[in-house]
Protein backbone atom coordinates (compact mmCIF):
# COMPACT_ATOMS: atom_id res chain seq x y z
CA UNK A 1 0.00 0.00 0.00
CA UNK A 2 2.70 2.26 0.67
CA UNK A 3 4.53 1.58 -2.79
CA UNK A 4 1.18 2.38 -4.13
CA UNK A 5 1.14 6.20 -2.94
CA UNK A 6 4.67 6.60 -3.30
CA UNK A 7 4.14 6.10 -6.69
CA UNK A 8 1.11 7.90 -6.92
CA UNK A 9 3.27 10.84 -5.21
CA UNK A 10 6.07 10.95 -7.70
CA UNK A 11 3.64 10.73 -10.35
CA UNK A 12 1.78 14.13 -9.30
CA UNK A 13 5.46 15.68 -8.41
CA UNK A 14 6.18 14.89 -11.97
CA UNK A 15 2.78 16.21 -13.67
CA UNK A 16 3.39 19.34 -11.81
CA UNK A 17 6.93 20.09 -12.53
CA UNK A 18 5.72 19.06 -16.27
CA UNK A 19 2.85 21.30 -16.07
CA UNK A 20 4.90 24.13 -15.00
CA UNK A 21 8.09 23.49 -17.69
CA UNK A 22 5.16 23.12 -20.14
CA UNK A 23 3.93 27.02 -19.04
CA UNK A 24 7.21 28.50 -18.80
CA UNK A 25 8.60 27.19 -21.94
CA UNK A 26 6.27 25.72 -24.02
CA UNK A 27 2.41 26.88 -24.53
CA UNK A 28 0.67 29.18 -22.26
CA UNK A 29 -2.69 31.01 -22.42
CA UNK A 30 -3.58 34.75 -22.08
CA UNK A 31 -6.08 37.04 -22.60
CA UNK A 32 -5.96 40.90 -23.95
CA UNK A 33 -6.35 43.71 -21.84
CA UNK A 34 -6.95 46.83 -23.83
CA UNK A 35 -7.74 47.92 -27.41
CA UNK A 36 -4.26 48.46 -28.53
CA UNK A 37 -4.18 45.74 -31.15
CA UNK A 38 -7.81 46.50 -32.46
CA UNK A 39 -9.15 45.18 -35.16
CA UNK A 40 -7.09 41.76 -35.13
CA UNK A 41 -7.10 41.40 -31.43
CA UNK A 42 -10.18 42.53 -29.01
CA UNK A 43 -10.16 43.27 -25.31
CA UNK A 44 -11.15 39.88 -23.46
CA UNK A 45 -9.48 37.81 -26.22
CA UNK A 46 -7.84 34.45 -24.97
CA UNK A 47 -4.41 33.62 -26.80
CA UNK A 48 -2.28 30.78 -27.07
CA UNK A 49 1.08 31.75 -26.99
CA UNK A 50 3.82 29.71 -28.02
CA UNK A 51 6.98 30.42 -25.89
CA UNK A 52 9.20 28.12 -27.80
CA UNK A 53 9.45 29.47 -30.74
CA UNK A 54 11.72 32.46 -30.28
CA UNK A 55 14.17 30.03 -28.40
CA UNK A 56 15.46 29.38 -32.11
CA UNK A 57 14.67 31.71 -34.21
CA UNK A 58 14.48 35.73 -33.77
CA UNK A 59 11.23 37.36 -34.59
CA UNK A 60 10.22 38.49 -38.00
CA UNK A 61 8.01 41.24 -39.24
CA UNK A 62 4.23 41.06 -39.16
CA UNK A 63 4.24 38.62 -36.41
CA UNK A 64 2.57 39.35 -33.29
CA UNK A 65 4.43 38.65 -29.80
CA UNK A 66 4.05 39.47 -26.04
CA UNK A 67 6.91 40.44 -24.07
CA UNK A 68 7.45 41.97 -20.60
CA UNK A 69 6.21 45.85 -20.06
CA UNK A 70 9.45 47.55 -19.99
CA UNK A 71 8.05 50.24 -16.88
CA UNK A 72 5.55 47.69 -15.04
CA UNK A 73 6.62 44.45 -13.40
CA UNK A 74 4.41 41.30 -13.87
CA UNK A 75 2.76 42.99 -16.90
CA UNK A 76 2.43 41.81 -20.95
CA UNK A 77 1.76 44.04 -23.92
CA UNK A 78 0.83 42.22 -26.71
CA UNK A 79 2.05 44.24 -30.06
CA UNK A 80 3.22 43.25 -33.74
CA UNK A 81 6.89 43.27 -35.35
CA UNK A 82 7.20 46.18 -37.67
CA UNK A 83 11.06 46.17 -37.12
CA UNK A 84 13.61 43.62 -36.98
CA UNK A 85 17.26 44.58 -36.81
CA UNK A 86 19.09 46.74 -39.50
CA UNK A 87 15.59 48.08 -40.41
CA UNK A 88 15.02 51.70 -40.16
CA UNK A 89 11.70 52.76 -39.14
CA UNK A 90 9.69 56.12 -40.19
CA UNK A 91 6.32 57.49 -39.87
CA UNK A 92 5.01 60.21 -42.51
CA UNK A 93 2.14 61.54 -42.94
CA UNK A 94 -0.09 58.34 -41.54
CA UNK A 95 1.98 55.59 -43.05
CA UNK A 96 4.86 53.32 -41.81
CA UNK A 97 8.29 53.23 -43.71
CA UNK A 98 10.48 50.65 -43.10
CA UNK A 99 14.30 50.97 -44.80
CA UNK A 100 11.99 53.56 -47.44
CA UNK A 101 9.29 51.75 -48.47
CA UNK A 102 5.91 52.22 -47.77
CA UNK A 103 4.36 49.04 -45.72
CA UNK A 104 0.84 47.76 -46.85
CA UNK A 105 -0.36 47.02 -43.64
CA UNK A 106 -3.76 45.25 -44.53
CA UNK A 107 -4.38 44.52 -41.01
CA UNK A 108 -5.28 48.06 -39.67
CA UNK A 109 -8.02 49.87 -40.45
CA UNK A 110 -7.16 53.46 -39.95
CA UNK A 111 -3.45 55.81 -41.09
CA UNK A 112 -1.35 56.15 -38.49
CA UNK A 113 -2.95 59.35 -36.24
CA UNK A 114 -0.15 60.20 -33.86
CA UNK A 115 2.01 62.09 -36.39
CA UNK A 116 5.54 61.78 -38.02
CA UNK A 117 7.97 59.68 -36.42
CA UNK A 118 11.64 59.05 -36.59
CA UNK A 119 13.37 57.52 -38.47
CA UNK A 120 15.36 55.34 -35.69
CA UNK A 121 17.05 52.72 -36.72
CA UNK A 122 16.29 49.28 -34.72
CA UNK A 123 19.04 48.10 -33.17
CA UNK A 124 21.14 44.18 -33.24
CA UNK A 125 18.94 42.34 -30.39
CA UNK A 126 16.07 44.72 -30.43
CA UNK A 127 12.81 44.67 -32.82
CA UNK A 128 10.17 48.10 -33.09
CA UNK A 129 6.67 47.10 -32.23
CA UNK A 130 3.59 48.52 -32.51
CA UNK A 131 -0.08 48.31 -31.95
CA UNK A 132 -2.56 47.48 -34.52
CA UNK A 133 -5.02 50.15 -33.72
CA UNK A 134 -3.79 53.84 -35.14
CA UNK A 135 -5.90 55.89 -33.47
CA UNK A 136 -4.43 58.58 -31.78
CA UNK A 137 -2.91 57.38 -28.51
CA UNK A 138 -4.29 53.90 -28.79
CA UNK A 139 -1.09 51.98 -28.49
CA UNK A 140 1.80 52.42 -26.27
CA UNK A 141 4.51 51.31 -28.38
CA UNK A 142 8.43 51.57 -29.77
CA UNK A 143 7.01 55.15 -30.38
CA UNK A 144 7.10 55.82 -27.14
CA UNK A 145 9.82 55.91 -24.45
CA UNK A 146 8.46 53.76 -21.82
CA UNK A 147 8.72 51.19 -24.29
CA UNK A 148 11.18 52.00 -27.23
CA UNK A 149 13.08 49.46 -28.93
CA UNK A 150 11.89 45.86 -27.49
CA UNK A 151 15.26 43.74 -26.12
CA UNK A 152 14.53 40.22 -27.62
CA UNK A 153 15.49 38.67 -23.78
CA UNK A 154 11.82 41.05 -22.45
CA UNK A 155 10.04 38.91 -25.54
CA UNK A 156 7.54 35.99 -24.24
CA UNK A 157 6.15 34.22 -26.85
CA UNK A 158 4.47 34.75 -30.32
CA UNK A 159 0.43 34.58 -30.48
CA UNK A 160 -0.72 31.51 -32.75
CA UNK A 161 -4.09 31.72 -32.00
CA UNK A 162 -7.22 33.23 -30.86
CA UNK A 163 -8.85 30.60 -28.52
CA UNK A 164 -12.09 32.67 -27.84
CA UNK A 165 -13.22 35.80 -28.27
CA UNK A 166 -16.19 37.02 -26.28
CA UNK A 167 -17.71 39.24 -28.30
CA UNK A 168 -18.87 36.58 -30.62
CA UNK A 169 -20.11 34.35 -27.73
CA UNK A 170 -21.88 36.69 -26.56
CA UNK A 171 -23.81 36.87 -30.10
CA UNK A 172 -24.56 32.91 -30.10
Amino acid sequence: MQVRFKRWGLMLIFATLFAIAFNQYGFALSEVNGTSMQPTLHNGDRLLINKFKFFMKQPSVGEVITFKDPTEKDRYLVKRVVGIPGDRIEIKNGALYRNGLKVDERYINSPIEDGDYGPVSVQPGTVFVMGDNRHRSASRDSRYQSVGLVPFNLIDGKVELILWRPSLAASL
